[in-house]
């Protein structure tokens, strides 16, 4: 994969046996390896894999973008503006040609029309697209809403297609994936869904408002554009030779999604948004927290605060939303939080335990990992004698016992000593509970 630290192995043997979509481009800034330690030479061994590719027609570099900044970036407008930064360096500077999929993060049908037509209005080599992913941001443990929200951004997507046909398939999420790993039949059933949308298709896209939908354009790829030189003009700043492929990829990488929006983003300056902004176009996901957020806000007991706690926060993958989501509640609720990011290991929670002196470590993880991780963690803790309060929430689930689909880790994880209740409004007093306990025994 492209990417990857062995970037240029993988595209040669991809393209040997006949691939001609490789990627993904988004996972170099974004994935990373436990362990390994070789930035520079990925970088270079990514660099050489898109040359390459440059080098032989009718090849297409692919980059998804929920995989990478898109996961972490607020503002859509500013998302269209990192996708012309990684066409200019793939296309501008190393000669390849360069689409993007994306999907999994977009809820509104027609945001995701409107998104679409925003990549392809920066798409002057007309490469035609990989796939739209499926929504995975509504699905949850009724299957019945799993299938509408199927049917819903499906059908969007198609009708996208059949009006300004890119060239990017229709991709299915089977209804299950928010549970668990998906057999071969529900993923089939997810297709055969799919294949009926498309039928469909057909019947509304005359009725579209599309003058409303390429206005709604024409903003995110002004704003992307903006965003596009803010990020160029203060790499130059910096002193970075923004015609050199590597030193933009390794310096963008350094800086982060987070750092990039605050910095050069497009959005109103305001103290109390999120990360200073006021998103010009929210994503989707970050729409759905604000509302989530102001509605548990709005319900919680304004005399139950950690004043002066001190909080750790973390992702044990790239998934940052509930991360984001719980560091706000900690916030609000007078914590002081140190936030790890993604990508954090069991040695540096306890390293960063220790340092700051945290009571309380609250730990977001989606890759099926729950259960391992929460293990080491408990075990190095432990070791250390450190005794903080540890919460998991996310997708607690892992393939044990080389089953072929991931199992519910709740009551393991729970056995550990780690709290699983898995719902934000319960986190603030199971703290309080904990504390007001240990208090208690001591005396």
């Amino acid at each position: 994969m492209i990417g990857a630290p062995n970037a240029l192995e993988n595209t040669v043997l991809g393209l040997q046996a006949g691939v001609t979509s490789i990627g993904n481009v988004s996972h170099y800034f974004t994935y990373e390896y436990p362990g390994i330690e070789l930035e520079r030479e990925r970088t270079v061994n990514s660099l050489v894999a898109f040359a390459l590719m440059g080098k032989i027609p009718g090849t297409i570099i692919h980059s998804n973008l929920d995989d990478g900044y898109g996961n972490q970036m607020h503002d859509l407008a500013n998302l269209v503006g990192w996708a012309m930064i990684e066409r200019y360096l793939v296309e501008g500077l190393l000669g390849a040609c360069m689409t993007f999929s994306y999907g999994n993060l977009f809820s509104d049908p027609v945001s995701r029309i409107v998104f679409n037509m925003a990549m392809d209005a920066g798409n002057t080599k007309g490469v035609p697209g990989t796939m739209t992913f499926g929504n995975t941001i509504d699905y949850g443990l009724d299957l019945s809403r799993n299938y509408g929200a199927l049917s819903s951004f499906s059908l969007a997507d198609a009708v996208c297609q059949r009006h300004k046909p890119t060239g990017h398939a229709v991709s299915a999420v089977p209804v299950s994936e928010a549970q668990r790993i998906p057999t071969p039949d529900e993923i089939v059933d997810a297709h055969l869904c799919i294949d009926m949308m498309i039928e469909k298709s057909q019947l509304l896209e005359p009725y579209m408002n599309w003058s409303a939908i390429e206005a709604r354009r024409d903003v995110l790829v002004a704003c992307g554009s903006v965003f596009f030189e803010r990020v160029m003009n203060g790499l130059d700043d910096l002193g970075v030779d923004t015609r050199h492929a590597g030193e933009v990829f390794a310096c963008l990488k350094s800086i982060g999604a987070a750092q990039l929006e605050e910095k050069f983003g497009v959005g109103r300056r305001e103290k109390t948004a999120l990360r200073g902004r006021v998103p010009v176009c929210p994503t989707d996901i970050v729409r759905t927290l604000q509302q989530r957020q102001t509605r548990i806000f709005s319900g919680m007991d304004a005399s139950q605060q950690l004043t002066g706690m001190n909080v750790i926060v973390g992702s044990t993958d790239i998934h940052d939303y509930g991360k984001e989501m719980i560091k706000t509640l900690f916030l609000r609720t007078g914590a002081h939080v140190f936030d790890l990011g993604t990508y954090i290991t069991a040695q540096e929670v306890v390293d960063n335990v220790i340092e700051t002196e945290c009571s309380v470590v609250a730990i977001s993880t989606y890759n099926g990992i729950a259960l391992s991780f929460g293990r080491e963690l408990m075990r190095q803790l432990q070791e250390a004698g450190c005794h903080p309060f540890c919460i998991f929430g996310g997708l607690l689930n892992e393939n044990r016992n080389g089953g072929l689909l991931a199992e519910d880790v709740s009551e393991e994880l729970r056995t550990l000593g780690i709290n699983c209740d898995n719902d934000m409004e319960k986190i603030v007093p199971a703290i309080l509970r904990h504390f007001s306990k240990e208090s208690g025994d001591a005396h």
